[in-house]
């Protein structure tokens, strides 16, 4: 079959909450063959999931398999670019500190001497002033020397500090770098070998998709609000970050909420019928068939007649023989001179029962070979009258790790250690009636294994050779298995960025997918990086609200509604005014078609006065109660140039007493009741008035309310003018 290796780039991500499914566009040959072919797609990062690995093709041909293999590069890995200028720096750093400390050295070796002017007349006449001369003469050629050397060592200093900057912005170049520049082509990659049915219509496309884990991202969101806020454009934006080891270079991306490694499907509920048996539920496991020994009976006894490799490197090596005890001998029961025959030969015993296997007359060509190898190379020392030589030591070691070593026994849990196609028995060597009390468990259910036996691409079946053979295994995660999950377990334990909500719990009920406009670029550094989605236009409406009671500014919102035509996820906004940032406020989840709204600060051209008056009075047969009324008004003027309507937002006592009450006498204009729901505030009392101002213009809130209360009872604390 032939095999043709083509090129692919990647053309489509869809990142989901943890987690991304990579689409790559294969560039296909001018002509395929119309025989049964191999298409290879290689250069895909070695951090991809082997189970997920799909091809699509666009045409008639049928696709037979897509089976992912490793594949390791000729030689060392080499660095990439990034990556060597962080090593070319710090080689130059570490040259300047040995530098340093070299002179350093010498330093303080010339600041530790000492002059002797040998002054002392006992000893030797000397004449003082050449002494003397010559001292200083010296002196100054030291001062001099480390004059210099402190020059030297300010101008290593100052180049040390230079190569340290250095070092740093390397590395900060080498963690903002893309794959290619931190790790050369040399690096280990995984390659799809795609094969092809026969078949004559030609191959229109192809497209290979799998799933990388260290993938997610963060929703943001910019409102841009025209003068008077009348007007919206919102823009949806995403922080996307990843790790997987590929850079995504111009792709068309979509973003979705939805988990990946959840199944969405609706689960089929099974039928009940009565009178009728129904059928147990499928398990992605069964036990082992009975007799599976028996399997391998015919290969058992078809290696016992030859003997191991490690046996035969062990005779070849062996010394040249002695005499000992013949062969016919041993076979016979008895050893030479009346001795009592051996009944156990350990190892030795095995060795001389394979050469002597089959008989005089058998012509067996490796047979001979290995009968001629224990001769030592032709003598006549082994032979079915001659002696045998005591076990050579290599011989004995080589036997004893050719034997087949018993697995370790499982231990009896509900999770056996191996399962027999997928579940059932432990090793092959569990006791007879241990085994089927285990099979008795998965029987009726009672054992179940884990999830990691449902990953069935990680499942091998030994050779009938090793241990636990027959029976399905679990292989141990390698290096890159390994590093694509530290890579998705770093990037799940990532900080949300400032003010961001991760969607993958603030996702709601609902998952949705949103299809960004342009391409985009996210380099494989595990730093989060800004791609534009979509953007939509749509009307606002300007909202002023006061809180007379509490503070005479007048806050100035916009009522948004939805533009997007698809729910929004919670997160940051920065929320713009005639191209001017005002805030940044946090937006909770909103539905289609749903409404939010945004601050935009105190509007200064608008004043409000609260005035309250109260009024006491009986009432009832001898004054039995006591009323006392409310008269509250709220003056509104402003200086805007255009009409407006404003929110004035009052709240009115409340009561859980059966002997007093309250109720409203008046308003102007009519009130509602406002309950404070939309600030996720609740509470009670509240009330909520409209009232439309012209440009330039006054307008008046009034309204009153009375408590009414027994005679002999009074309000303890508070103001009651209020």
């Amino acid at each position: 079959m032939s095999s043709i290796t083509l090129k692919s780039r990647i053309q489509r991500v869809v990142v989901h909450a943890r987690g991304a499914v990579v689409t790559r566009a294969v560039t296909l040959a001018e002509a395929l063959p119309n025989e049964a072919c191999e298409l290879v797609i290689a250069d895909i990062t070695p951090l991809a999931e082997p189970a997920t690995f799909r091809a699509i093709t666009k045409g008639s041909r049928q696709v037979v398999s897509a089976i992912p293999r490793f594949v390791t590069p000729d030689g060392p890995a080499k660095a990439g670019s990034a990556t060597e200028r962080v090593q070319t720096a710090e080689a130059a750093r570490l040259a300047l500190n040995e530098e340093r400390s070299h002179v350093m050295g010498r330093r303080n070796q010339l600041a530790g001497i000492q002059f002797n002017l040998g002054l002392d007349r006992r000893l030797h006449r000397t004449n003082a002033r050449t002494r003397i001369g010559d001292a200083l003469a010296m002196t100054k050629l030291v001062q001099d020397e480390l004059a210099e050397l402190d020059s030297r060592i300010a101008k290593l200093d100052q180049a040390l500090a230079k190569a340290e900057r250095e070092v740093e912005a390397a590395r900060i170049a080498e963690v903002q770098a893309r794959t290619g520049e931190r790790a050369d082509t040399s690096r280990p990659t995984i390659s799809c070998h795609v094969r092809l049915g026969r078949g004559e219509t030609t191959l229109e496309g192809l497209e290979i998709e799998y799933v990388v884990l260290a993938a997610r991202f963060w929703p943001t969101y910019k409102a841009w609000l025209t003068k008077g806020a009348t007007q919206l454009r919102l823009e949806m934006d995403a922080l996307v970050v990843q790790d997987t080891g590929e850079d995504w270079t111009q792709v068309e991306m979509v973003l979705s909420t939805a988990d990946l490694v959840h199944d969405a499907r609706l689960p089929e509920l099974p039928s009940l019928r009565f009178g009728r048996a129904t059928p147990p539920k499928k398990r992605g496991y069964r036990a082992p068939p009975a007799g599976l020994e028996s399997m391998f009976e015919s290969y058992d006894a078809a290696m016992v007649k030859m003997p191991p490799p490690a046996m035969v490197d062990a005779l070849r090596a062996a010394p040249p023989p002695m005499p000992g005890p013949t062969f016919q001998g041993m076979r016979d029961g008895a050893a030479p001179g009346g001795a009592p025959a051996m009944q156990s030969f350990g190892s030795y015993g095995e060795v001389s029962h394979i050469l002597t296997e089959g008989g005089a007359d058998e012509d067996d060509d490796e047979m001979e070979e290995v009968r001629s190898m224990a001769r030592g190379g032709g003598g006549s020392a082994v032979t079915r009258s001659g002696g045998f030589p005591p076990p050579p030591q290599a011989a004995k070691m080589a036997m004893a790790e050719s034997k087949p070593r018993a697995p370790a026994p499982p231990s009896m849990k509900k999770k056996p250690a191996s399962l027999g196609f997928g579940g059932g028995k432990a090793s092959y060597d569990m006791p007879k009636e241990a085994a089927e009390e285990l099979d008795d468990e998965f029987e009726v259910g009672l054992a179940e294994p884990d999830d990691a036996w449902l990953d069935f691409d990680a499942l091998t079946l030994p050779g009938a050779g090793d241990s636990g053979r027959g029976r399905l295994t679990r292989n141990s995660d390698n290096q890159w298995r390994s590093a694509a999950h530290s890579a998705k377990q770093k990037l799940d334990s990532y900080s949300n960025p400032a003010r961001t909500k991760d969607p993958y719990v603030y996702r709601g009920l609902f998952d949705y997918c949103y299809e960004a406009v342009g391409r985009g670029d996210v380099p494989s550094n595990g730093l989060p990086h800004r791609v534009h989605v979509v953007a939509k236009e749509g009307p606002a409406k300007p909202r002023f609200r006061t809180v007379p009671k509490e503070s005479t500014d007048v806050f100035r919102e916009a009522l948004i509604e939805n533009p997007m035509g698809a729910p929004l996820c919670a997160g940051p906004m920065d929320v713009f005014l005639d191209g001017a940032l005002v805030t940044t406020t946090d937006v909770s989840a909103v539905d289609r078609g749903g409404f939010f709204a945004v601050g935009l600060g105190v509007e200064d051209r608008l004043r409000v006065a609260r005035n309250a008056r109260m009024e006491e009075s009986t009432a009832g047969l001898l004054g039995g109660s006591t009323h006392l009324d409310h008269y509250i008004t709220v003056d509104i003027t402003s200086s805007l140039g255009m009409p407006i309507t404003i929110e004035v937002l009052e709240r009115i006592p409340v009561t859980d007493d059966k002997d007093v009450s309250v109720k409203i006498i008046a308003t102007d204009p009519e009130s509602e009741t406002y309950d404070q729901s939309d600030l996720g505030s609740p509470v009670r009392g509240g009330r909520r008035f409209r009232i439309e101002v012209a440009g330039g213009a006054k307008a008046k809130v009034s309204y009153a309310y009375r408590i009414k209360l027994p005679a002999k009872s009074e309000i303890v604390g508070g103001n009651r003018r209020e």
